[in-house]
Order: structure tokens, then C-alpha cells, then sequence
């Protein structure tokens, strides 16, 4: 196979472990990968954790991350999706790099610029949808609390807009899930011209996955909680639900880390309670220890990685009725469904795991056949076959 040129971009957060594992996969694949991101500072070299090329630019906006007021916030956006900022940066780099695609992922930083600078030169790009940049200032579309229907006024003006000057530069969409590819579509952000595929994350577990037993202990439950500890992923929803379940039946692991006020307020909603606050940990030593995992996200989850991460480990997701979480657990097939607004169904789903042994055996024995499709190496051979079709159509 010919070696060609492959450019993922992202900033720094939770994206960098798909961009990683993609930069990874199609490195092993025989071609030449670099990775774009912004960060305080420049850096050229090679990342010493995955061994990938990176070209770090200096992010020339008013900050890199951080709470700020929301003047300064509005600026900020102003800069980011109505400027060309970084426009002669992208440039470099695309001249010192000569892809032959550009993969895009989380926009936020980068903005459509380097689709624009992308185009000038002629380079095909492929974006990958993984949140809602293209339509919302803070790419959740949730405001207020709740999960937005529609686009609002200021969102309209200063995401929504700007973006469609140039979604139609992009020559194929890749979307994590079909539920916010039709959000997506609701809101005629891309051209309908633009194919779209729907393909999910890539994981491996750091070492092979361990037998387990059926539950770790038998006839209770020892559930997780996994990820960043913030108000919309549900866990400060979560906590009371879990107070009605019969004492000594069950306990709750929570694995990660969130800002200090706020995490010490889930640590007082869960006195009394058998909780663990354990901290930032490595998912496979985490996974290892837990025989369920909730995920309780409030917000529209475009995918949910930590659901099919589970599961590739053998444990059972629990997931919220919200985004692509439910299509990423099919009820009843790879773990189940409930919805947050009603408590007494995910009570119902955590009896169901605990007493039901032929549906752990079910779910799990369908995420050894399921691993497959998002083994790394598949999913960069999958997501190749786009960048060729596109590579072919110049040549």
C-alpha cells in the first residue's frame, strides 16, 4: 500500500483518546500521521506517549481554558469562529507536512479556518462530529440546565452561521451516532450533498481483558461511575436515586475528577452512603473492579465512550435515555436503557443486572462478538477507506 500523509486535528480534552487511537491505528497501517492541536505554547516534535508526530501551535486567542467572565467569553467565540486568527499558522503546517487528507475532530481552538486553508491548498476534509461546535457556543446544546430543542438567538448568530460559510469545504462527515447525525441534519448544518458515515470510538484495553467472575460478590452489585465529575453527566441526580436501594445490596465506585467545590458537594449528597470517590484512574484497572457502570448524563451524549469501553471489559452499562447512548447499548442486547426523569426505572435496571444472571451472560458474551468494530486497527482501516475514496477522486 502506498504510504500517504493522514492529519487528525483536536485540542486537548476528552477527543485526544479517539484521536490518539485513529493517529495510532493508521500509523500501523503504514502511512505517515501527524496530530494538530493548540495549546499556551508551540511545540514541533514527536509525542512521547503514542509515538505520533505533533504540531502544537500557540492558540491566538484571549485564553487557552479557564473561567472567565462572559464579556470575555463572547470575544472569545467572536475570535474563535468569526477570525483567521491561526489562518498563516495552518498554513506552515500544511506546508511542512503536505497531507494528503485533513481529518477534523473537536473544532473548538481550531475553527473552521483550517477548512478554509485546507481548501486553498487543495487538501480534501473529512470532519468528525462529536459534539455540537458547529451549533453551539459551548458545544453541548444545553443551556440553563436543560437540553436545547433548537438553536437559540446568540447560537444562531455566532455558531450556527459562521459555521455554514464553510461546512460545504468539508468533502465527507463522519458522525458518532446516528442520533446526532439527525440532530445535525435537523439543522441543515452540513450541505445534503456531503456523504456522512456513522462510526463510533476506538478502544483497546491496555492488556488483555482478565476472566471475571459473574459479580464480584455474589448477590451484590458494585456499580461505577466513570468520567469527569461535572453537573451535566447526572451523578448529583444519580446519588439520591441510589439512597432508596435496599441497604448491603449494593456500592457505588466513582472514578474521576471535577473542579474542587463541586466535587466535594457530591462527597456530602453521598455521606452515609457506600460510595468511593477513588479519584482519576486508568480505565482498565477501574473496570476491573465494578460489575455495572451508570451512566447518568443529563446532556444529549453524541456517543457515551465510557459505555462501550465497559463493555468491551465485560461489565454491563446502565445508561441514561439521552444523545446516542441508547443506540450504543441497544436495550436488553449490550447493557440497558433508563430514563433519568423517572428514578424508579434505573432502581428497575439495577435490580434487573443484580438478580438476572442469564442477562449479564447475554450482554456479555454480545460485547465479545462487538469489540470487534471498535478494535482500533478496524476502525482506522474503516475510516482509511474514506480518506482513499477522496485521495482517488484528485488523482
Amino acid at each position: 500500500m502506498v504510504s500517504r500523509n493522514y492529519f487528525p486535528t483536536a485540542v486537548h480534552g476528552g477527543a485526544q483518546v479517539s484521536v490518539a487511537q485513529l493517529a495510532q491505528g493508521l500509523q500501523s497501517l503504514g502511512h505517515t500521521v501527524a496530530v494538530l492541536n493548540v495549546d499556551d505554547h508551540a511545540h514541533l516534535g514527536i509525542h512521547a506517549v503514542t509515538g505520533i508526530r505533533e504540531y502544537r501551535l500557540r492558540l491566538r486567542n484571549l485564553y487557552l481554558r479557564g473561567d472567565h467572565p462572559a464579556p470575555t467569553r463572547l470575544a472569545w467565540h467572536a475570535i474563535d469562529r468569526l477570525g483567521d486568527r491561526m489562518a498563516a499558522d495552518y498554513r506552515a503546517v500544511l506546508h511542512d507536512f503536505r497531507p494528503d487528507v485533513i481529518n477534523t475532530h473537536v473544532m473548538a481552538g481550531i475553527g473552521t479556518t483550517i477548512w478554509h486553508v485546507a481548501a486553498a491548498c487543495g487538501v480534501p476534509v473529512v470532519h468528525r462530529v462529536s459534539d455540537y461546535y458547529l451549533m453551539c457556543l459551548n458545544s453541548g446544546h444545553r443551556k440553563g440546565g436543560r437540553n436545547c430543542s433548537g438553536v437559540c438567538g446568540s447560537c444562531r448568530v455566532l455558531a450556527l452561521a459562521p459555521a455554514r460559510r464553510r461546512t460545504a469545504l468539508v468533502r465527507h462527515v463522519i458522525y458518532v451516532s446516528e442520533k446526532i447525525r439527525s440532530i445535525y441534519d435537523a439543522n441543515a448544518i452540513f450541505p445534503r450533498a456531503v456523504p456522512t458515515t456513522i462510526l463510533t470510538g476506538a478502544y483497546r484495553p491496555a492488556q488483555a481483558v482478565a476472566p471475571r467472575p459473574d459479580l464480584l460478590e455474589p448477590g451484590h452489585l458494585t456499580i461505577g461511575f466513570f468520567g469527569r465529575l461535572s453537573p451535566e453527566k447526572g451523578l448529583e441526580q444519580l446519588l439520591p436515586m441510589l439512597r432508596t436501594l435496599p441497604a448491603g445490596s449494593w456500592r457505588l465506585r466513582v472514578g474521576g475528577d471535577g473542579k474542587p467545590d463541586y466535587v466535594n458537594k457530591l462527597r456530602e449528597l453521598a455521606q452515609s452512603l457506600p460510595i468511593d470517590f477513588l479519584g482519576v484512574q486508568a480505565p482498565d484497572d477501574f473496570y476491573a473492579t465494578i460489575d455495572a457502570l451508570v451512566v447518568s448524563s443529563l446532556w444529549d451524549e453524541p456517543s457515551g465512550r465510557v459505555a462501550f469501553e465497559s463493555g468491551i471489559h465485560g461489565v454491563i452499562p446502565i445508561v441514561a435515555a439521552r444523545g446516542g447512548l441508547p443506540e450504543m447499548v441497544a436495550h436488553g442486547e449490550r447493557g440497558l436503557v433508563f430514563d433519568p426523569d423517572a428514578p424508579a426505572t434505573l432502581l428497575a435496571a439495577i435490580a434487573r443486572v443484580r438478580e438476572d444472571r442469564s442477562l449479564r451472560e447475554q450482554v456479555r458474551a454480545r460485547w465479545l462478538i462487538d469489540r470487534h468494530d471498535y478494535d482500533p486497527g478496524v476502525v482506522a482501516e474503516r475510516t482509511l477507506a474514506i480518506y482513499e475514496r477522496l485521495v482517488g477522486a484528485r488523482l
